[in-house]
Parts: C-alpha cells; sequence; structure tokens
C-alpha cells in the first residue's frame, strides 16, 4: 500500500511541471555543470563499449514467490547522488588589469545533484519509466528528466510516449540534430522491427513552447527514420517536419522559419574501427503578406557534413580510445558569404585502467575551428576511489586563437581545475 501511495505521489510531482502553464517559473532550466566541468564525465563517453571489470551474479529467484513478494517486484525505486568539492583558476592574459578585472582569478566549486528514477514493469508488454531531478550549484533547481511509458502493440509495433529524448544518428562528439530538441516536450515512438533493420515514426509538441492550450497538429513536429543494414553497411535515412509557421501580419509582414529537414547516414565497421559518415539538408520556409493575403515560398537553408571514426582496444591493459570527428556546413541564409561556411574539427584520444590499482585514467580533447583560427585543448585525469565514493579529478583547458575571424589572435587563455566527485548510487 506504501509503495502504491509513493507510485501516485511521484506521478503526480512528474506531471505538475509537464502539464503546467508555459509561462509559470515551475521549473527552472538549469545546467547541472559548467561547461569546463563538462569536460571530466565526456571523457567516459571513449570507453562506452568497454566491459565492466567486476562481475556480480545473482542468485537464482525462489521458485515459489509470495503474493506480496510478486507486487512489489513490479516497482523498482533507483537512485543517483553526485557531488563535486574543488577549487578552479583561471589566468587570460588578453585582459586589460583593473580594479575590477584581473589576469588571475581563483574560485571554488560546489555542486550537488540527486536524481531519482522509479520503473514499474506489470508484465513483458508494458512499462512505465520516470526520473525526477535535484540540483545546486549557486542556486536550486528541481527538474523532471523523464515520464514515458513502453509497450508492444500487435507482438510488432513498440510503442514509447511521454517525457524522453530521443536521438537518431551514429554521431559521438558532434551532436545528432535530427531530434536533439526532443527531451523538451513530449514524444510518441513507433518503431517496427523488420528483416533489414526498423522503421521508426515520431511525433513532438514542445509544450514549453506553445502551452497546453495550442495543442494542435500545427504545432507538432513529425519525424521518420528508416534504419537498414545491407552487406554489412548500416544505412540510416531521415526525415522531419517542422510545426506551421504562424501567419503574417502587419506588425510582422515576413515569417520565417526551418520547414523540414532530410538526411542520410552511413556506418560501417573496417578492421575494428567504426566508421560513420552523416549528411543533413534544411529547407525554409518563408510567408509573406500582400494584399490581405500571403505568399509561402520554400527553399533551400543549410547543409551540414559529418564524418568520422571510433576505435576501443579493450583487450589488453590500459584500454585506448580515439574518436576524431569533421564538420563542413553551408548556412545559405547568412548574409556575409564569409561566415557561411564553416569547418570544425573534434578529436579525442583516451587511456584507462592506468597504474598497479587500474584506478587512474586519462584523456585529451581538441577541437579547431579552421574558419575562425581559434579552438581548445582539454587535458583532464581522474583517480577514481580515491577514498570511499570519491574520485579525484583534475583538468587543464587551454583557449587559443581568434573570437572572430575577422579580429587577431589573442593569447591563450589557461583554465585549471581539482575537484572531489563524490558519487552514490542506491
Amino acid at each position: 500500500m506504501k509503495k502504491f501511495l509513493f507510485l501516485i505521489v511521484f506521478a503526480v510531482l512528474c506531471l505538475m511541471p509537464i502539464f503546467s502553464d508555459a509561462g509559470t517559473d515551475v521549473i527552472v532550466d538549469y545546467d547541472n555543470l559548467d561547461e569546463f566541468d563538462d569536460e571530466f564525465d565526456d571523457f567516459d563517453a571513449l570507453f562506452d563499449d568497454a566491459p565492466d571489470d567486476i562481475v556480480v551474479e545473482e542468485a537464482p529467484l525462489p521458485k515459489v514467490i509470495s503474493q506480496e513478494t510478486e507486487k512489489g517486484s513490479l516497482l523498482k525505486l533507483t537512485g543517483s547522488f553526485s557531488g563535486k568539492l574543488g577549487a578552479a583558476a583561471t589566468y587570460d592574459d588578453s585582459i586589460e588589469e583593473t580594479a575590477e578585472k584581473k589576469k588571475f582569478n581563483p574560485g571554488g566549486l560546489i555542486e550537488m545533484s540527486n536524481t531519482l528514477s522509479l520503473s514499474v514493469k506489470p508484465s513483458e508488454l508494458f512499462s512505465l519509466s520516470g526520473s525526477m531531478s535535484t540540483s545546486f550549484s549557486g542556486k536550486f533547481s528541481l527538474s523532471v528528466g523523464s515520464l514515458y511509458f513502453n509497450t508492444l502493440l500487435f507482438d510488432t509495433l513498440y510503442v514509447s510516449a511521454g517525457k524522453k529524448g530521443i536521438s537518431w544518428g551514429n554521431l559521438k562528439i558532434f551532436s545528432n540534430t535530427v531530434l536533439s530538441d526532443s527531451g523538451s516536450g513530449v514524444t510518441c515512438e513507433i518503431r517496427y522491427p523488420w528483416a533489414l533493420g526498423t522503421l521508426s515514426g515520431v511525433v513532438l509538441f514542445d509544450y514549453n513552447k506553445y502551452g497546453t492550450s495550442d495543442f494542435s497538429w500545427r504545432n507538432m513536429n513529425f519525424a521518420a527514420d528508416g534504419d537498414i543494414t545491407i552487406l554489412n553497411t548500416n544505412i540510416n535515412a531521415f526525415i522531419r517536419k517542422y510545426p506551421e509557421l504562424s501567419f503574417p501580419s502587419r506588425e510582422k509582414p515576413v515569417v520565417t522559419g526551418t520547414k523540414f529537414l532530410t538526411g542520410l547516414e552511413l556506418k560501417r565497421t573496417i578492421f575494428g574501427f567504426d566508421i560513420y559518415a552523416q549528411g543533413i539538408t534544411f529547407f525554409k520556409e518563408t510567408k509573406e503578406s500582400k494584399n490581405e493575403q500571403y505568399e509561402s515560398k520554400t527553399e533551400f537553408a543549410k547543409v551540414t557534413a559529418t564524418g568520422g571514426f571510433y576505435r576501443l582496444w579493450d583487450g589488453f591493459t590500459p584500454n585506448i580510445g580515439i574518436n576524431i570527428e569533421y564538420q563542413y556546413s553551408f548556412d545559405a541564409t547568412v548574409e556575409d558569404a564569409t561566415k557561411a561556411h564553416t569547418h570544425l574539427i573534434n578529436a579525442e584520444f583516451g587511456i584507462k585502467k592506468i597504474g598497479p590499482a587500474q584506478n587512474m585514467k586519462g584523456a585529451v580533447k581538441w577541437n579547431h575551428d579552421f574558419i575562425k583560427e581559434s579552438g581548445n585543448v582539454d587535458i583532464g585525469f581522474i583517480i577514481s576511489s580515491l577514498i570511499p565514493y570519491a574520485d579525484w579529478e583534475n583538468g587543464l583547458k587551454i583557449t587559443y586563437g581568434r573570437l572572430d575571424s575577422n579580429k587577431e589572435t589573442l593569447p591563450p587563455k589557461f583554465e585549471f581545475g581539482t575537484a572531489l566527485k563524490f558519487s552514490l548510487s542506491y
């Protein structure tokens, strides 16, 4: 009975911010970690495919389960806590020192976050999941991370609906932009597996932008994805239609926005290297008011092409991972032709299980903008389990180059941080 009451309370807490008016301040949008602190956590992405060191064999369940035990097994409640306590410093030689501004700026770091996750699975055909997070970093915030259900229809259609993030694409460093905003609204996803792959369809409604009063197909996103594998090559084609534009008015006679995108992605493993390429084309729509009527036209807006490779060597100690991606884009909506093209490269190198206790890991990340002739290098080193439930994290970030392609090169900017990160799962 207590678990049933807790389930009701948890669901109410999750649903309140989702269906509240978009203009209210029930949810405070908040990034748990600053950009510099995120570098620590991103390093582990290089080792996502590495096996765990410890394997725990669970004892088999008894054949006879009481009715009370069976009800209790439907509900699974888990949580995770993390906190950081440390120091950081910045040195920027480009700053002209005044009474308020200094080249060297030391500071402190204190952060805490806790995520409570709930899952209910009354049968093999239906499950309910949700998560709620609280965090503190100078201010307190409360947010609903997810709240959705999964079910199987007709033994063929997988349906998932609610607040959740969906990602289409194999990019590991650059963002997979097709559904990157799915976590900000409510979605309904239908997947149909077949012999060569999977067909998927998604409907997305951003209640933060439109509010629940404008729940209409005009304000919805529609996306489709076809994922097939032929001759050991994964082919992924997708399309997305964005919400309808508002009609022109006297105050705003011309309105412009993205109408739809199309994309194609290829991935293949060669000699242990995951090699992939993705291309996305955006099209925009322009509505213009003329003589109390409006004209609409659709035209090309932007194209983005990304290619890269990933490799993990985990057959020996230490584990080594490498990931490099290059991205080119052309934006036809930019008036300045010198800023319409971008050439970016991101590279990551990581090493794990260092030292006698195999509890150390390090990584180097580099990203560079060839047009602006600028970028940054991140160097991180972590000692795990330095004390119970705590890792010692150290990082150095060097930013170099120009702030803008038309400006002179600035001296490098140095940022350093060291912190104890406490983690606990329960």
